[in-house]
């Protein structure tokens, strides 16, 4: 029987299944608007953005941290705390409290930083976190910076242009950040790609710090660039911010990824994490290329993108942490209503704002199609997730494929 040990020790157990069922609430607001009730379309993107993808990224790095920095999981009152603040949040959008669920989203961005900063802050001195993941808390930073500038706008306090900038910052600048960072880390490896998870031979302390040292100062480089374009937004400047972004994230990804490479991995969640960084970068370079039409730009980054993205890693994450890394190789009927809803849900929300005569109808198919995905994957998780498996099996099939991987290399 599942314990609280397991789902401590593994929070995705609790929060993949979580962020989706706000992912349907979310979702089914948009569906309620198409068919002739009202909507706010601050709580849409709120519960999407401060739930949904959210408790996604929650699921993974507090997994995933723990793991990378060889220290003990999750604590009880790290994983009530997020829990906690995650249905406030939710609660206050729902009832129109902005002000609250500001503060709520302010405590799950400060929370996630505590947590990384106390696993990496009590790693081994051997051990260095990926240099990618210098974009967590980039992407914090970013979300804390936007919801202050919020509150201070809400004051009239700051200047016009700071406040406009304060909502990309919110939205785009966290999620895309952190997600920039977990994906240059983890595509490589999930697509198959010759990254060595060893040092090679012959590689020098020294050498290695100094090939650390300059990786590092193309991350800040690019951050800086990256947070410099959110001020040209908050300035009017749509275009060359959008452009500036875009070029930031796509050589970002062709450095680390090799985004121009199909991917070498045979199975369907690769791909679809492959096709979903190229919805990203799409997004951005259309929103950049065609500001009139930004929003639905926009659209294509994060359903397409950001969402198809989330289905495809948290496919991944369940099968290998239950044992079940073969069943990956295989069709899975779910994961293929997956392809199918959230293609249709892009495709219709892109066109809804393309097509304003469809608007309405092209929204409702928007919505059914995603919520007949997320309703399929939670379906395909919901064994997995339930089951316990014996402690140490995931860390055993890990082993074993750096194992295989060293060996053809």
């Amino acid at each position: 029987m599942l314990s609280w040990l397991h789902l401590r020790r593994e929070p995705y157990r609790i929060f993949f299944p979580l962020g989706v069922l706000f992912g349907l609430l979310g979702v089914g607001h948009w569906l309620g608007y198409a068919m002739g009730g009202t909507a706010v379309s601050a709580f849409h993107a709120r519960i999407q953005i401060g739930a949904y993808l959210y408790s996604m990224v929650a699921g993974f790095l507090m997994t995933a941290m723990p793991r990378f920095s060889a220290t003990h999981p999750a604590t009880t009152g790290e994983v009530l705390m997020v829990l906690s603040l995650l249905i406030g949040e939710v609660v206050s959008v729902s009832v129109g409290w902005w002000g609250a669920s500001s503060v709520c989203w302010i405590g799950l961005l400060i929370s996630l930083l505590v947590f990384a900063a106390r696993r990496f802050a009590r790693r081994g001195a051997a051990i260095s976190p990926p240099t990618e993941f210098l974009w967590v808390p980039i992407g914090v930073v970013c979300g804390l910076l936007g919801s202050v500038l919020t509150l201070g706008g809400l004051q009239g306090d700051t200047p016009v242009w700071v406040t406009a900038m304060a909502r990309p910052l919110t939205h785009q600048g966290f999620l895309l950040a952190v997600v920039v960072g977990i994906a240059g880390f983890m595509a490589p490896r999930l697509l198959g790609r010759e990254t060595l998870l060893i040092a090679p031979a012959g590689l020098t302390a020294q050498h290695a710090q100094q090939v650390r040292r300059r990786r590092l100062a193309i991350h800040l480089v690019s951050a800086m660039t990256f947070l410099f374009s959110f001020a040209l937004e908050g300035l009017g400047w749509m275009r060359p911010a959008y452009l500036l972004r875009a070029a930031v994230v796509t050589a970002l990804w062709e450095w680390l990824v090799s985004l121009h490479r199909p991917p070498r991995a045979t199975a369907l969640y690769a791909r679809l994490l492959w096709v979903s960084l190229w919805m990203v970068v799409l997004g951005l370079w259309g929103a950049g290329l065609f500001p009139r039409y930004r929003l639905a730009m926009l659209h294509l980054m994060f359903v397409g993108g950001f969402s198809l993205m989330a289905f495809a890693v948290g496919t991944m994450v369940v099968l290998s942490h239950a044992g079940e890394s073969q069943r990956l190789k295989h069709p899975m009927w779910a994961l293929q209503v997956v392809t199918v809803g959230i293609g249709t849900a892009t495709a219709a929300r892109v066109l809804a704002d393309l097509w304003p005569l469809r608007y309405f109808p092209l929204l409702a198919t928007a919505s059914i199609a995603w919520l007949v995905a997320g309703i399929s994957w939670l379906v395909l998780i919901a064994p997995y997730v339930a089951r316990p498996v014996p402690e140490g099996t995931f860390e055993r099939l890990h082993e074993e494929a750096k194992q295989r991987l060293a060996m053809v290399q």
